[in-house]
């Protein structure tokens, strides 16, 4: 692709840069919990529609699909942007601006990251020079317990075909993913006999079976090299004040740059377990919830290089880490895959979240660049 097509489609996200933030906003004020994408997921693809998309298509999973053919000869991209929040239906998101910086939940992560890929596939679709074919991707299921399901369906629908995936994400400006952190989520559920807190006292109760396990995490060695971290999000259980309680679970999540090391760490949280089961008198059974594979690219990597060069022509300074997103998919299959940051978020996940928008211009540019220079490859050559 020329200097010159480049210059037309940069200038062109130039122009939209207000429509991209103004989209986010309307984007982030309809709600879409995790397993709830449907309502967004309408809106978005009427955005798409209106920016001349077309209709594009829900798929099984609830993603909205646009898929524009090109050039059978050149690559096929995928470009997604997941749907849904970490919020439930109680949040009713009302985006607040503040100069640059917009202010909701969800705001960053990940409505920015939607407006983008509307408006990126806009962009490209108008290229005059040939191009591959683009699939862009509003994707449900990225968040908590959806484990990925939204691009799992991607994967399956378009694994064999794609030959470059890129994830975008509203706010993690300047920071590349190729690396992607693997996790296993479990429920852990504590069981005992119950009963009254006077008669039957002594009786094993599960909260307190569950909670020594938890209290004995504190004792898990954590492997060296690779990091590897455990949180216990989410702890429920009991009848009532008075009720020796008979069940109790919480939400384990463990993570690690090393599948190596993500199994050493479930291994010693199973030896916990048996432990405080012994000790209490309760049982505790693990229910796998979430399971996201890990995959990372090799620092050498093309697809590394033509991130790089591609900041370089946008004056962005970039630097690598690892991440969970949707790229674990096709980088757990070995397949070339990235997240782009859009904006510079803060307090992601909280109520308190906002995304500072003074980098959307630089970062538009630079994944309009990286997406341009994927569409025009030969996925015969490397």
């Amino acid at each position: 692709m020329c200097a010159g097509d480049l210059a037309a489609g940069i200038a062109a996200l130039e122009r939209a840069h207000e429509a991209v933030l103004g989209d986010a906003v309307a984007i982030c004020e309809v709600p879409a919990p995790t397993f709830h994408e449907g309502e967004r997921a309408v809106f978005v693809r009427r955005l798409g529609a209106g920016l001349g998309l077309g209709d594009g298509e829900v798929d099984d999973a609830g993603n909205v699909i646009w898929e524009l053919p090109g050039d059978p000869t050149l690559a096929t991209v995928v470009v997604s942007a997941h749907l849904d929040t970490v919020f439930g239906t109680e949040i009713r998101p009302l985006v607040e601006r503040r100069g640059s910086v917009l202010v909701a939940p969800g705001i960053g992560d990940n409505s920015l990251g939607v407006a983008a890929l509307i408006h990126l596939a806009d962009a490209l679709r108008r290229e005059p020079a040939p191009r591959g074919t683009l699939v862009a991707a509003a994707n449900v299921c990225e968040e908590g317990l959806g484990n990925l399901r939204g691009m799992r369906a991607l994967w399956d629908r378009y694994g064999s075909r794609a030959g470059t995936w890129v994830v975008l994400e509203g706010g993690t400006f300047n920071t590349v993913e190729a690396t992607a952190i693997g996790s296993r989520r479990y429920r852990i559920t504590a069981r005992g006999p119950g009963g009254h807190s006077w008669q039957d006292f002594g009786q094993p109760s599960a909260i307190h079976g569950l909670a020594r396990l938890i209290a004995a995490l504190s004792e898990i060695e954590l492997p060296s090299g690779d990091r590897t971290t455990y949180n216990v999000g989410v702890i429920s259980g009991g009848t009532s004040v008075n009720t020796i309680a008979a069940e109790a679970s919480c939400l384990l999540d463990m993570r690690s740059e090393s599948q190596e090391c993500l199994a050493q760490i479930e291994s010693q949280v199973r030896l916990l377990a048996d432990a405080a089961a012994a000790a209490t008198g309760i049982s505790l059974d693990f229910e796998l919830v979430g399971d996201r594979a890990g995959g990372r690219l090799p620092s050498d990597h093309w697809l590394i290089r033509l991130v790089e060069s591609s900041a370089a022509a946008t004056c962005v300074e970039i630097r690598w880490q690892a991440g969970s997103t949707d790229a674990n998919v096709p980088l757990s299959h070995g397949a070339p895959a990235v997240c782009l940051g859009i904006g510079q978020g803060r307090n992601l996940h909280t109520v308190q979240e906002e995304v500072d928008t003074s980098p959307v211009r630089p970062a538009l540019e630079m994944a309009y660049r990286v997406i341009a220079a994927l569409l025009q490859r030969n996925p015969e050559r490397v």
